[in-house]
């Protein structure tokens, strides 16, 4: 009867901060537990997948957050930023075989674009409509998504996050994230790039610039992702005895860490550009702008679209390279595009996440949830890669097209 009064209250508190922010909301209708209809240009829709056997037996084996064991056949509701990449498309896979190996089903949804967040909360209100027995969910904006929340909550439907997860969720709402620590990994690219870039720096006769493309400056995988970057990049430098400048977007600038300085006074330029829309072809002309300007030396692209948009801009230029002349370009996450201009030398670097691990730990801990277990974060990692290393084994599994 206390558990019960608790999520009442809960309920209560995460509607009433609701209507408060958003002056209240439309009624949502309800959807049937059915597949969704592909058919929709608004979404992308991979469809309910079931286990390798009908069984009413528990599923055991041996996962990343300790034994994991399905105690009846599952089916979990999974809600993705999108497919608008095949780092999506990866993590899906990866869901997907875990949901088989573990004897559970799923559906696994999410709008065409990142910047589509109307959509994604119809999305996550149908999932909550249909009643799984536990939601993973990837927001794309947690305000927006708090009505779908507080539902879930109301039904004792466990929430679990996954890659950027749910930041700011009402306390207790969303149990875990199976996610890579964005900050960090933005650190492990500046690490990168500064090995390809300290010796023209420390050269230099005047001021130097590195360019920063980010798609958004509101998810928080990117946000982290991207102020690691910047914050690393000025604790290196600032150890070479270097005077930063970031310029640029204005989230970026008021939220870095570290000792800058005013651009006139900089040895080192770091420009955060931001397009107005999630799209290759909006990212490739912000990286143009940057790789114009005669200062730059450097230029890092914080995941598959950004990254794809510095390549991009580069086929018109010709100016990246490995060479003494050439800018140095850094990527984030992997897909064709990426993995091509990697090994023949167009881009210096980049750093992958485990986009298949995130779908497999992401299942894992919706069937630990759905049991009533404790479940707690899960970082799945991310690794530098270049030219040298991107055939070897400990890469390869993590890169995809």
């Amino acid at each position: 009867m206390k558990k019960r009064l608790l999520s009442v209250l809960l309920v209560l508190v995460m509607v009433a901060s609701l209507l408060v922010a958003c002056g209240g909301s439309d009624d949502k209708k309800d959807t049937e537990a059915g597949a969704t209809d592909a058919s929709k240009e608004t979404e992308s829709v991979a469809k309910e997948t079931d286990g390798e056997k009908e069984t009413d037996k528990e599923t055991e084996a041996s996962g990343g957050n300790g034994e994991i064991v399905a105690k009846e056949k599952y089916h979990f509701e999974i809600v993705s930023k999108g497919f608008q990449s095949t780092y999506w498309q990866a993590v899906y896979k990866g869901a997907q075989a875990s949901a088989a190996k573990y004897g559970i089903t799923m559906e696994f949804v999410g709008p065409n674009s990142e910047s589509d967040i109307a959509d994604q909360v119809q999305m996550l209100n149908n999932a909550v409509n249909k009643g799984p027995h536990a939601i993973g969910l990837a927001a794309l904006d947690t305000k927006a998504a708090l009505e779908g929340i507080a539902n879930a909550v109301e039904k004792g439907i466990p929430i679990i996050g996954f890659d950027s997860g749910v930041p700011g969720a009402p306390e207790g709402s969303v149990l875990a994230n199976a996610s890579t620590d964005n900050y960090v990994a933005g650190g492990v690219a500046a690490e990168g790039m500064y090995e390809g870039i300290k010796d023209r720096i420390a050269n230099a006769s005047g001021p130097v610039r590195i360019g920063e493309v980010n798609q958004d400056a509101t998810s928080e995988s990117i946000t982290q992702r991207g102020l690691g970057f910047i914050d690393k990049m000025v604790e290196l430098l600032a150890a070479d005895g270097k005077k930063v400048a970031v310029v640029g977007n204005d989230f970026y600038i008021a939220n870095k860490k570290g000792a800058t300085v005013d651009e006139g006074e900089a040895d080192v330029i770091i420009e955060v550009r931001v397009p107005a829309q999630t799209t290759t072809e909006l990212t490739a002309i912000e990286a143009a702008t940057i790789l114009n300007k005669e200062d730059t030396i450097a230029i890092f692209g914080s995941n598959q679209t950004a990254a794809e948009g510095v390549v991009t801009a580069n086929e018109n230029l010709g100016v990246l390279g490995t060479g003494e002349d050439d800018i140095i370009g850094v990527g984030f996450d992997s897909g064709s595009v990426i993995k091509a201009a990697v090994a023949d030398g167009t881009l210096y670097g980049a750093v992958t996440q485990a986009p298949v691990r995130i779908g497999e730990v992401l299942i894992e801990l919706l069937i630990q949830a759905a049991n009533g277990e404790e479940v707690s974060n899960v970082d799945t990692g991310a690794q530098w890669y270049n030219a040298a290393n991107i055939d070897s084994p400990e890469i390869a599994q993590n890169l995809y097209d």
